[in-house]
């Protein structure tokens, strides 16, 4: 069975989602593993993105515990207990910057 770090990644990579980054997010809060944020280069591919890692996160056996935003969000979270996604269209990533925010946390690149 592939690890749920595994099976997000992959979510992401078939919906060709861009700049992948894995932050582990434990010593924040010890209810959430990872935070994972990417980005995508239109509205209809965030949204893609965010219901194929559903998708793909319940066909594997593991939970979705919700996902906040909709077809016309510029930024989706999908919220899978131990790890949060962010899936954010380019723009809006580059306004919000949480790479800023999460600066100080231990960082690798999410690409398979």
């Amino acid at each position: 069975m592939k690890s749920l770090l595994e099976v997000v990644q992959k979510a992401i990579d078939e919906k060709k989602g861009k700049y992948p980054l894995l932050y582990t997010f434990s010593s924040l809060n010890p209810a959430i593993d990872y935070v994972v944020i990417c980005s995508a280069d239109s509205l209809r591919q965030v949204y893609a993105i965010a219901d194929n890692v559903c998708d793909r996160v319940k066909e594997n056996g593991y939970q979705v515990r919700s996902m906040e935003g909709d077809r016309d969000s510029s930024w989706v979270l999908v919220d899978l207990g131990d790890i949060i996604v962010h899936v954010f269209q380019t723009e809006e990533r580059n306004h919000f910057q949480l790479e800023k925010l999460y600066a100080d946390l231990p960082k690798v690149d999410f690409c398979l």
